[in-house]
């Protein structure tokens, strides 16, 4: 099987390999990991996003090993619609590993993962407790329920994208007498 792995800090990879090396002993003397580790940020430049692309072809899974403290970039969304364009794994899968709050991803990119490979077809591996939380429940709602707006928009024919997240996030609540 083979795993690729975006990394931000090179110890998180190492975890990573070191976790999908002991699974495989694990699970099946006979299963062996090829595993192809990527900086994310290599991820920008288009030589090493072609590299990146052509490594993850047959990839089984893809491990996104912390690092992201936002929504995903741009780029890194446009490397992901290009891999799941040209994958050749039927039954591929996302995974998220993270080890302690300094490590963890945000909700958002979380949520921009998940909804990834919803759409593609694909498993999605993570640990809830591996992220970091909004400050409150109320945020942790809000977060949700944009989310799911931000879905059933996209999906719909006659709504637009007109703008931004951030803006029309903003006007959120407004109502005719405000």
């Amino acid at each position: 099987m083979k795993a690729l792995i975006i990394y931000q800090n090179p110890a998180s990879a190492a975890k990573v390999n070191s976790a999908l090396q002991h699974a495989a002993q694990h699970a099946d003397a006979s299963m062996q990991w090829v595993i192809r580790p990527w900086r994310v940020n290599l991820l920008k430049f288009p030589p090493a996003a072609e590299e990146a692309l052509a490594d993850a072809a047959d990839a089984h899974l893809i491990v996104f090993a912390g690092g992201i403290k936002q929504s995903l970039p741009f780029w890194l969304q446009r490397w992901l619609e290009h891999w799941a364009q040209r994958r050749q794994i039927e039954n591929a899968a996302l995974a998220v590993f993270c080890e302690g709050i300094a490590d963890a991803l945000s909700i958002p990119a979380i949520l921009e993962l998940s909804d990834f490979a919803a759409c593609h077809g694909l498993d999605f591996i993570f640990d809830e407790r591996a992220t970091v939380a909004p400050s409150s429940s109320e945020d942790r709602f809000s977060l949700s329920e944009g989310r799911l707006q931000e879905c059933e928009q996209s999906l719909s024919p006659i709504l637009p994208q007109t703008l931004d997240t951030k803006l029309r996030d903003a006007y959120r609540g407004w109502g005719i007498t405000e």
